[in-house]
């Protein structure tokens, strides 16, 4: 329908444990093409959120819903389409709840 976002669910599946070193690689690859597929979204002029939690449904019951298979874990959702109203040029993200002063610790 108009107006409403799309969405897609991210899943990962490696034939390593993935608390393991080679599973914890394809988990940051997984994210990593996550995170690029979102960029070339934006580039299109396309709107995304990725949530990894809060989404209304347990992890088993959304891989069930699409059909994953049972070696799958959920990375997460992807919403994305177009907005409603062109953004401003001046648009800003919006304020964290930590800057920059909050996250950073200097090494000696």
């Amino acid at each position: 329908a108009e107006g409403v976002p799309e969405w897609l669910v991210v899943t990962c599946a490696s034939e390593h444990a993935l608390d393991e070193k080679l599973g914890l690689e394809d988990h940051a690859a997984v994210a990593c093409a996550t995170q690029n597929f979102m960029l070339s979204l934006a580039a299109d002029g396309v709107g995304s959120k990725w949530m990894t939690g809060a989404l209304g449904a347990a992890p088993e019951d959304v891989l069930a819903c699409v059909g994953a298979g049972a070696d799958e874990k959920l990375m997460g959702a992807i919403w994305y389409g177009y907005p409603a109203k062109a953004l401003a040029e001046d648009a800003k993200s919006p304020p964290r709840k930590k800057g920059l002063d909050g996250v950073l610790t200097a090494c000696p």
